[in-house]
């Protein structure tokens, strides 16, 4: 989801629309639509103070990104607010989960949150350990990898968020996310030709090239295209065949950040089946993007 919030409200009635333009979306909308209220209401509501990190010039013009300069999380960080707040999206859109993820719940409202935090704070310590974790809850190594997935995303939005003034003071012209380092799931074309890059894990939106692929900076018009369907001019994919990857653009300026990015990629799949048909692979994959993997 984009970095900044929305009235609930609003965010329903994006979803409710996009309910009936798109009907073939039923299906993901009931799963997903309780992650992206969840996560707006999480970071409106969440009141504890950002931790702000010093960004170094001269390794940031380099093209190293915050999370290689820098721990993003910490220990004091709102786990248990954010955790309670995953375990109920999750239940809602995936009932097949509910199990898991109440007993998840009960290691978050028993005080042992921080817990979870441990795989991000020491990710390298933890990175093979996934099952064994699951293991040691009882749940099933899919319900803990979702549970942790979506918990790195509410977390690296709430730090995108509270860095976005200092990132913003920086110029960047990698085609990665400054904050995180994730490539974008997104593209957002303004009305000057400009072309804002939305980062699939946190959410952070920045400038790049409208020539450039931003997976691999190939800029050889001959390489790289711009696809439409069926003279959709508001909605295309951008192409590069020198790494066979593609980005879905929207063309929705005036629009940034509503609906939230997630919402428009999502209104895009259509458009991600036929490129990974054709061969492509998108630039990151998401929950909803992975047909034919």
């Amino acid at each position: 989801m984009a970095i900044d919030t929305y009235e609930i409200e609003d965010l329903v009635r994006e979803i409710e629309q996009l309910r009936n333009t798109q009907p073939h979306l039923q299906t993901l909308l009931d799963a997903f639509s309780h992650l992206f209220l969840e996560k707006n209401r999480w970071l409106s509501e969440t009141s504890v103070d950002p931790t702000i990190l010093p960004i170094d010039p001269l390794r940031f013009a380099e093209g190293i990104p915050l999370n290689q300069q820098h721990q993003l999380f910490f220990t004091h960080d709102p786990w248990g607010s954010a955790g309670w707040s995953v375990v109920n999206a999750i239940t809602h859109g995936f009932p097949n989960l509910t199990e898991d993820m109440q007993v998840i719940l009960h290691r978050v409202t028993a005080g042992k949150s921080d817990s979870f935090s441990q795989f991000f704070t020491n990710a390298e310590e933890v990175a093979g350990q996934l099952a064994l974790r699951a293991e040691e809850l009882g749940i099933s190594t899919v319900s803990l990898h979702f549970f942790l997935r979506v918990l790195n995303s509410f977390m690296l939005t709430k730090k995108a968020r509270d860095m976005k003034l200092e990132l913003s003071a920086y110029s960047w012209t990698k085609g990665y996310c400054p904050l995180c380092g994730s490539f974008p799931h997104l593209a957002i074309l303004g009305e000057k030709g400009q072309r804002l890059l939305q980062c699939a894990d946190c959410g952070h939106a920045w400038p790049f090239s409208r020539l450039a692929c931003p997976y691999c900076d190939h800029e050889d018009p001959q390489d790289t295209n711009i696809i439409f369907i069926d003279g959709q001019k508001e909605e295309a994919a951008f192409t590069c065949d020198k790494c066979n990857r593609y980005l879905l653009t929207a063309n929705r300026s005036a629009c940034l950040g509503h609906p939230p990015a997630d919402l428009i990629a999502m209104g895009l799949t259509h458009l991600d089946i036929i490129l990974q048909e054709k061969g492509y692979s998108p630039m990151t994959e998401c929950d909803w993007n992975n047909f034919c993997g």
